[in-house]
């Protein structure tokens, strides 16, 4: 039986066939296997999608309805490549809002909405047992950094994902379990959800989609002060509950159950950690470290002490992910965690 893990991002779709090395430790077999949506025969270059409250409350267009097979045609052929003939079980993340029974695209930012995404997959597989849901591709990332070999999350207690790319990713290790956002979204929110003060998404200086955009407009120390401003709202809600850092359109609770948890490290993977290693984001990665280093000082002595060393950030408590293929590990430890 192979275990067969499909990432699907708003610009292509990935998978693999995951192993199981032990109870808790899983790996990629070979290298992940690609298709771009762009080079679909079909694919529409020109397709925009309508806002997101008008896709939740409008019927399908006929071009949406076209642009959504393609992704659907991609997504089959990628497993049917991992699969060839053998017998196959499968976990499936795609980006956007998810339909009631989590089960199809009710909304994408950036793609079409396919209400029975999971309807039309099993009918061209021929599937022998239903899809139970669409994964979150966040909540896999970090599924991947728990349990891939190399995984960032592994061995500490308290930890915070940002993956960047098309958008971001966002994930939670607090006391020595993984905790999905939707879960905690009484007291902190996705970044995808805070503004800055002129009305900006976060998501545009964390996910190298908006960076890239940004930087025509916006000087490198402008974005890593974004970042690093991000990245400690993150410490100081998990340590001392959220304190209106940014905006945001909802209320959130300043009280939750992880009070007073430091975090033991930031992880920060997907093409955002690939472009701050690199010497084209060197600035941005210097000033984010900078930034977080000052409000650090002029924190609570608890997160401090935690956070730095003679003044300087602890190297240990931030963690640069090369794992790219986090989710597509994580959705197949899921299946052998839960289906196998």
């Amino acid at each position: 039986m192979k275990v067969i893990g499909i990432d699907g991002g708003a610009t292509k779709v990935s998978g693999g066939i995951v192993e199981k090395i032990n109870s808790n430790t899983f790996k990629l077999i070979d290298s992940a296997v690609d298709i771009q949506y762009a080079d679909h025969p079909n694919y529409d270059s020109d397709f925009s999608p309508l806002p997101l409250d008008s896709q939740l409350g409008n019927e399908i267009s006929s071009d949406e309805k076209q642009q959504g097979l393609v992704y659907i045609e991609c997504v089959i052929e990628v497993i049917e490549s991992l699969a060839e003939s053998d017998p196959f079980k499968i976990a499936i993340a795609m980006p956007g809002i998810k339909t009631k029974d989590g089960r199809g695209i009710a909304a994408m930012a950036n793609g079409p909405c396919i209400p029975d995404f999971c309807d039309q997959i099993e009918k061209a597989l021929h599937l022998d047992s239903p899809i139970k849901k669409l994964e979150s591709d966040a909540d896999m990332c970090t599924w991947g950094e728990e349990f891939a070999e190399e995984g960032a999350f592994r061995n500490v207690e308290n930890a915070y994902y940002l993956g960047g790319g098309t958008g971001t990713a966002d994930g939670l290790k607090l006391k020595g379990k993984l905790v999905p956002f939707d879960e905690t979204s009484n007291w902190i929110a996705k970044s995808i959800e805070l503004k800055m003060p002129d009305g900006r998404l976060l998501e545009s200086y964390a996910s190298m989609f908006g960076i890239n955009a940004l930087r025509e407009s916006k000087t490198d120390a402008e974005i890593g002060t974004v970042l690093g401003n991000l990245l400690f709202e993150r410490i100081s809600t998990v340590h001392s509950g959220w304190k209106n850092q940014f905006q945001i359109d909802r209320k959130l609770n300043a009280d939750h159950p992880y009070s007073n948890t430091l975090l033991d490290r930031i992880v920060i993977g997907q093409r955002l950690s690939q472009f701050l290693q690199s010497e084209d984001g060197e600035a941005i990665h210097q000033t984010m470290v900078a930034d977080l280093v000052q409000q650090c000082l002029s924190a609570d002595n608890s997160i401090s002490d935690h956070f730095l060393i003679d003044g300087e950030f602890n190297q240990d408590r931030i963690f640069m992910s090369d794992l790219r293929v986090a989710p597509i590990i994580g959705l197949g430890t899921k299946v052998w965690l839960t289906q196998c």
